[in-house]
């Protein structure tokens, strides 16, 4: 397995979906707030994929997510908090954080965090991946099946297919939750 570096937080809206991997309400106090502090921060702190190629659009400020959670309990939001791990070098949480492993997405490194698992696969729209087994959380298990995915839909993408595949840049991430509420 590739070493995976914690990158950092990703804040979401809870739901009551089997998926729980990246892709979904993220940083929803961007619109949710009035303050606009909020949407700011991520500009200038968190969006940083599209301009930096080594870049996962992650938090890794601890008092930037104290004060997300407190204006979400104040707005009443139920939200959940995960920590990431990819390939990608930054940004980089220093400190070991644990939680519960979810499982492994393949999925957008910032923006609409779209994720393949949950657009290629859950969806069952394209017929190939029926096949494919994902766990309770409506993720892969391990990183190497996630890796044999990204493998495969690469060699469709290649392929001459009746689908549509996402372009961009796509990576496994790890996704744990630490807090949700």
């Amino acid at each position: 397995m590739k070493q995976l570096k914690q990158n950092g937080y990703i804040i979401q809206r809870k739901s009551d979906h089997l998926y729980k991997g990246v892709d979904g309400d993220n940083w929803y106090l961007n619109y949710a707030s009035s303050d606009p502090f909020f949407e700011e921060f991520y500009n200038n702190f968190i969006d940083k994929s599209w301009e930096n190629e080594d870049f996962l659009d992650c938090c890794t400020d601890e008092e930037y997510v104290k004060r997300y959670i407190e204006e979400s309990d104040h707005l009443g939001i139920e939200y959940r908090v995960l920590l990431c791990s990819s390939c990608k070098p930054m940004p980089k949480i220093n400190d070991k954080k644990s939680g519960t492993l979810l499982g492994y997405d393949y999925a957008y490194v910032g923006g609409s965090y779209y994720s393949s698992v949950l657009n290629d696969i859950l969806s069952g729209r394209i017929e190939e991946f029926n096949h494919i087994h994902l766990n309770s959380n409506g993720l892969f298990a391990t990183y190497n099946e996630a890796m044999e995915f990204a493998r495969y839909r690469e060699k469709l993408k290649n392929q001459e297919t009746p689908y549509h595949f996402e372009a961009g840049e796509f990576v496994v991430y790890e996704v744990v939750e630490i807090w949700e509420r």
